[in-house]
């Protein structure tokens, strides 16, 4: 009874933020990030953690500013995603104003091999979905981590797969499904930058990060092509932006290690073109390398990382 109150509490506040305007949920989402940034709650410590390991080439002043910026793309991500999820379809693919190198996408999947989409946690990346089904080329199958909480499970289950995209869990059957995907010539899309149970540590803007290895084996074992996206907040009138790019030739390689360091590379350069717009309130090296001290050691209100 508990888990279904909380499931129908939730699925009715999140179908009330869906209907906002972009402008209004902005707004919102801009206090959110201010409130964090002056509160120096968590989400405002890892952020400042993050950037301050991964950009040390900006002074104090450079990098206080990407931190106030990022907690305020933060906020407005989360007040985005809830009309991404659930918000009418005609309306919400009116958000996506602009597509860059189409054509890479386009050409990779004429391939015939299949594709596998880089998608990072940058811009609002859940509108992914809304595109790709204004613009139907295949069959796509996308990968996603249920969450822990048996209230929101249903829930993602429900919404995550609202536009027609095939949506599969990071289970065996879930994996199987994109290799299937993949062998018939299809798209799978795989969120990239977050920390597995398992895998490999290697090179994350100069920090050893551990990283899947799951898009270097579907690549490796299926020959498909790898595109990165990412979906760029612009100014509030201009509303979003797709992006496809390139990624790193490494991500090709035989050696897995290799090809692991090409997807982080890949990923690192989409985030440099829009720095304030990528997750940095995620732990992503959460994990450490035997012998290494940890990174997130918070003392009281103040943060420390080694």
């Amino acid at each position: 009874m508990k888990v279904r109150l909380q499931t129908l509490a939730v699925y009715s506040l999140m179908t009330l933020i869906s209907w906002f305007p972009r402008v209004l949920s902005g707004a919102i989402g801009n206090l959110i990030g201010y409130l964090n940034l002056r509160l120096e709650t968590r989400s405002s410590k890892v952020t400042r953690t993050n950037i301050e390991l991964c950009f040390p080439e900006l002074s104090d002043d450079e990098k206080t500013k990407l931190v106030a910026e990022s907690l305020k793309n933060t906020g407005r991500n989360v007040m985005e995603t809830p009309a991404a999820w659930m918000g009418s379809f005609d309306r919400i693919s009116q958000w996506i104003t602009r597509v860059e190198n189409s054509e890479l996408f386009e050409k990779a999947y004429d391939q015939g091999d299949g594709v596998i989409v880089i998608l990072p946690h940058l811009g609002s990346w859940e509108l992914f979905n809304v595109y790709f089904a204004t613009n139907p080329i295949g069959e796509m199958a996308g990968l996603y981590q249920p969450p822990d909480k048996p209230w929101l499970q249903s829930i993602m289950a429900e919404i995550r797969g609202r536009f027609g995209n095939e949506l599969v869990p990071t289970t065996r059957k879930g994996i199987t499904r994109l290799y299937r995907c993949l062998g018939d010539g299809g798209l799978v899309t795989i969120l990239p930058d977050q920390v597995p149970e398992t895998g490999d540590f290697v090179p994350f803007f100069g920090e050893q990060a551990l990283t899947d290895r799951l898009i270097s084996r579907l690549q490796q074992k299926t020959g498909a092509r790898i595109i990165c996206c990412f979906v760029k907040r612009l100014s509030e009138k201009e509303g979003f932006a797709v992006c496809f790019r390139e990624p790193d030739p490494d991500v090709y390689a035989e050696d897995s290690l290799v090809s692991m360091a090409g997807i982080n590379k890949s990923i690192e350069a989409c985030v440099r073109e829009a720095p304030a717009q990528y997750q940095w309130e995620y732990k992503r090296f959460r994990e450490r390398p035997e012998g290494s001290l940890r990174i997130y050691n918070y003392e009281g209100d103040s943060w420390t990382h080694h």
